[in-house]
Formats: C-alpha cells, structure tokens, sequence
C-alpha cells in the first residue's frame, strides 16, 4: 500500500513537472493583455465579454508575429475566438491566451508571412557625442526602453540571444551616423539622419524601435518561391527590409574567414569595418563572432584573387596570415 501511495505521488509530480515545463516553453506572444483603461471600457465588461475581448487583443497578436509590411494583407473578418485557448481576468482587465498551432496554421494557410518563433536579441547599445565621449545616461534609458516594449513587439532580450550592436555616433550638432552590426539576420546597413534640438533621447528611441523591427522581421517564415526568366529567387529576396530586394545577385568567386586577433575600442572596430567596406573589392563584409580574442568575420570578394588584402592589412601595421580555416590578422 505504502509503495502504491509512493508511486502516485511520484506520477502525480512528474506530470506537475511537466505542465510546468509546458508552460514556461510557451510563446509568450500568444498571451495578450486587454487593458480596460487602454479599451475605453470597464472591467467588468472585459470580464463579461470574452469574445469581444479576444477581438481586441488580436490585432495586438498580429502586431507581434506578422512582419509589418503584411499588416494589410490580413484579411479583415476574423473570428479572433477560433484562435482562443483561454481567458484569464486580471485587475486591469483580461488576459486572452491564442492556441499558437491554430494561429500559425491560419496564417500559413492564407499564404501570409510570420514570425514563426519569438526572436531573442543580445542588444549592445554605443552611443557618442560630437566630442567622442559616451553617453552613458542615454543609453541606459535607451537600453531600458527597448527592454520595456520588448513584449509588446514580439521579441524578447536575451543576453544569449543574437547580437545586435547599434553604434551611434554624433558628426556634429545635427547629423548623427548609425552603424548597425552583429550576428542577428538583420543585414548590417548603416545611415545618418538629422536630429533637430529636441531631446536627444526622445529622437532616438523611435529610431531603435524601428531597427528592432526590422531585426524581428527579419525572422520570417519563407512562404514563396517565385521563378522568374529562368532565375530563381529565395523568399527573403521578396522581402521589403532587404535592401537588394528583387535584384538578382551576382555570385562572388571567393568567400573566406577573417579573424582579427588585437585589442581594440568598438569605435576603431567599427571605423575598421567601415573601410573595408568602402573597398570595391568586397561584396560583403559581415561580423560572425567577438570574443576576448578578437572578432571574426565572413568576407566575400569579387573575383578570386585575395592576395591584395595582405598588402591592404600592411598598410595598417598588421601582418596577415594564411590558416586552414582562412586569414588571421595580427
């Protein structure tokens, strides 16, 4: 009898085990919080209305895991309580849970782009005046922000996550460049806008806001193929946040590993990146991995000579050496 009774417990918290797993692995995307101040309603009509709770915490669903440009291509009548799992009351108002499989499904059958898996990115914010000094104050409220509205936007920060590093920098008293770089799928770009004499802070954060975006947007599922002439084309070269959309690419002939192997301030390595950059020789220069070591990088060159970048190092005061792997600079 004893060892009966042990063995239900033991199933008993094995199962309590597992539901809690579940629950700690589910997409946090899929829970949506009505607040019935933001709704212009009471609480207790959140709580007495479900259905007309779940229709407005959808287009909240929607914001989070269909990429921006497609907003207008979801179809308008949907019954936002075929896709419910469950509504919990809260003090504000209501918590709307969505089945994530009926979600997924409904938006893979109507042939609309999403976000299959909430994208997790290790955000590293450098920010410098005209002067070069940092500002630090900013860019803890900076970091602070896009942490705030993380779930909101339907990404959540993770220091393990991708790495998405936005340098900024001051040119002078109204240009400010920035660099954006990392190992996340947002293509690394930079660009230089005018800021007006408005605070500083408050002109920044719509414009991290937008680079977030773009970085989760970058995670979506592919959903077409498309053969034209004879060439075809990935998805992704049909999405609006790629910069080359709808070209056709030329292939470089050479792809290589570059490690550098010295210290140096993020301000010198982007400086760096940017030179090598502006060289006509390179197709693409893209940062894999930084570490205490160093950073690496994977460079794709036009033709299939490489030679130049022994000399193009040595007028740097580096030495450039060939390995198994590709280039190491020192």
């Amino acid at each position: 009898m004893f060892n009966m009774l042990n063995r239900l417990l033991c199933a008993v918290a094995c199962i309590f085990v597992v539901q809690t797993y579940a629950f700690a692995a589910a997409d946090a995307r899929m829970q949506v919080d009505v607040v019935a101040e933001t709704a212009s309603v009471e609480v207790s009509w959140l709580h007495s209305n479900v259905r007309e709770a779940a229709a407005l915490a959808l287009p909240q669903l929607w914001s989070r895991i269909v990429p921006q440009y497609a907003h207008a291509m979801i179809p308008k009548r949907v019954k936002a309580v075929s896709f419910m799992q469950k509504a919990s009351p809260t003090a504000e108002g209501i918590r709307i849970t969505f089945h994530q499989q009926r979600v997924l499904s409904y938006l893979k059958e109507h042939d609309l782009p999403y976000i299959a898996e909430q994208p997790a990115l290790n955000v590293v914010i450098q920010l410098y005046n005209e002067h070069g000094r940092p500002m630090g104050e900013t860019t803890n409220e900076l970091l602070d922000f896009a942490a705030n509205e993380a779930a909101a936007m339907g990404y959540r920060i993770d220091d393990q996550g991708a790495s998405l590093v936005l340098f900024w920098r001051w040119l002078n008293d109204k240009q400010v460049s920035l660099s954006v770089r990392g190992n996340s799928k947002l293509s690394e770009f930079s660009e230089t806008r005018q800021m007006t004499s408005a605070d500083p802070l408050e002109q920044l954060k719509p414009w991290m806001s937008a680079v977030l975006l773009k970085a989760r947007d970058a995670h979506i599922e592919p959903t077409v193929v498309v053969e034209t002439e004879g060439l075809e084309l990935a998805p992704d070269q049909f999405n609006p946040l790629n910069d080359l959309a709808m070209q056709s690419l030329p292939k470089p002939e050479v792809e290589l590993h570059l490690t550098i192997q010295r210290e140096t301030s993020l301000a010198d390595q982007v400086l760096f990146e940017q030179d090598l950059r502006q060289d006509s020789r390179i197709l693409e220069l893209s940062l894999r991995q930084v570490n205490r070591d160093g950073q690496q990088y994977r460079l794709q060159l036009k033709g299939s000579d490489d030679q130049w970048l022994t000399q193009w190092f040595a007028l740097r005061g580096m030495t450039l050496i060939p390995t198994i792997e590709g280039w190491v600079a020192q």
